[in-house]
């Protein structure tokens, strides 16, 4: 199971969450937005030590793949609960992945759904 890191809070960024997976592998869920459910989500590889990134998926939460995302993600989530935010959805969402490859696949497979 991947390793989740905490949530951050950035005013000037947005959030954030580190998530280390399976494969050693290190990936960055970023929500840059002011409210929980507007703005942009996007996952980047995290290069060596950190230094530089490779973004690998990124959806506007405001376009309609992105409201039926959004939407699938948060359908069983409880009100108040971190799962029910947009990083708090995709991070549920990508940390059953074991790879980057898998992480790819299953994000592509969600912005799909209608």
């Amino acid at each position: 199971m991947a390793k989740v890191g905490r949530f951050v809070t950035d005013p000037k960024a947005g959030a954030y969450c580190r998530i280390t997976l399976d494969s050693g592998e290190k990936i960055l869920v970023n929500h840059e937005g002011s409210g929980l459910k507007d703005g942009r989500v996007a996952i980047d590889v995290l290069k060596f030590m950190g230094f530089g990134s490779d973004r690998i998926f990124t959806c506007a939460l405001e376009s309609p793949e992105g409201r039926a995302a959004l939407a699938h993600l948060t359908r069983d989530a409880r009100s108040g609960n971190v799962e029910a935010t947009a990083l708090g959805s995709f991070v549920a969402h990508v940390k059953s992945c074991t790879s980057v490859a898998e992480v790819k696949t299953s994000c592509a497979a969600l912005m799909s759904i209608r």
